[in-house]
């Protein structure tokens, strides 16, 4: 159950209900870049018909096309971490060395590790320093989430990023989680725009670091799509909603939950951005008529625990 059980979750795959045991899928071997993911998916009613069987499936679905002879590889932890640190938590939680291509070579851990280019490039000194607040400052804003203090998490982020900002590159692990956390919060007490701008360059440092067909990268551009709508930035919201949509056809398939709310979400921002370019003025009035109208939707509220893994985790 510890090496080789699926956490199951809801049906939107946002909450983590269970662990499941499946043979077949236990013999795909990890990879830190795979070429296939699993999906639990409850909406697919289609491919099993069988009394015997439940209509919750877990999917093996390819990332990218896979040559004759190729192994089936998946990956059991968040490819956001430095090579050093995933292979610390394959060998804590699976109990193998990961020898894989990005951890043997450390793929991609410059980006993950970058510091600000220029003439006043920042010193090792600066960098460390940096570094370390940004820790101190993540465990005091978990203490601060768990306690339901959200402004004060707001506040410790905007400390933390005003110094990293001059000193980590745009696509420092560091900065990302911080700039994931504040655009997260920030929506939920609905300050949308500015939920927005951090949004946005979170998702321009995920681009450049994950797999381009991620499940966790699709639902990150979601996220800052839908934030993006929400302050009324109808045309980059419209983009990210369409580029997420784009992964989510990929990773989680066409029949799936998110992938089919998403798609009215793809249409319904269409229809509004057809209207925007249309009649700017008109399109502002229209959609503060309707705010004012309706109830504002309650974004869900913060969690501590992150989006569940795939991969059910020793306690």
């Amino acid at each position: 159950i510890s090496c080789n059980g699926f956490t199951l979750s809801d049906q939107r795959g946002l909450q983590a209900v269970g662990v499941g045991i499946f043979p077949n899928l236990c013999q795909a071997n990890h990879d830190c870049w795979p070429n296939c993911t699993v999906i639990f998916n409850n909406g697919n009613h289609e491919a099993v018909r069988s009394m015997f069987h439940t209509q919750m499936r877990i999917e093996l679905r390819a990332l990218s096309k896979i040559s004759p002879g190729d192994e089936l590889t998946v990956s059991y932890v968040d490819f956001l971490n430095v090579s050093e640190e995933r292979r610390k938590q394959l060998k804590k939680q699976y109990y193998f060395d990961c020898t894989c291509e990005h951890c043997k070579k450390q793929i991609k851990d410059d980006l993950m590790l970058a510091v600000k280019e220029g003439e006043s490039k920042p010193s090792a000194e600066m960098v460390k320093e940096v570094i370390q607040f940004s820790k101190d400052t993540l465990e005091k804003i978990n203490k601060a989430r768990m306690e339901g203090l959200y402004h004060e998490v707001v506040k410790l982020c905007r400390e933390c990023l005003k110094k990293q900002e001059p000193v980590l590159g745009d696509t420092n692990i560091y900065l990302l989680r911080i700039l994931s956390i504040a655009s997260e919060v920030l929506s939920y007490l609905q300050m949308f725009e500015e939920a927005a701008d951090y949004a946005k360059k979170m998702v321009d440092g995920y681009l450049k670091i994950y797999h381009p067909n991620n499940a966790q990268l699709g639902m990150a551009v979601m996220r800052a799509g839908v934030t993006h709508w929400h302050a009324g930035l109808i045309e980059a919201g419209h983009g990210l909603i369409c580029k997420a949509y784009a992964i989510l056809l990929i990773t989680h398939g066409p029949s799936h939950p998110i992938t089919k709310d998403l798609e009215v979400m793809r249409v319904q921002t269409e229809m509004e951005l057809r209207m925007f370019q249309q009649n700017e003025f008109m399109y502002y009035k229209m959609r503060e008529a309707a705010l004012k109208n309706q109830k504002i939707q309650v974004m869900p509220e913060p969690s501590n625990e992150t989006t569940p893994s795939l991969f059910h985790k020793k306690e």
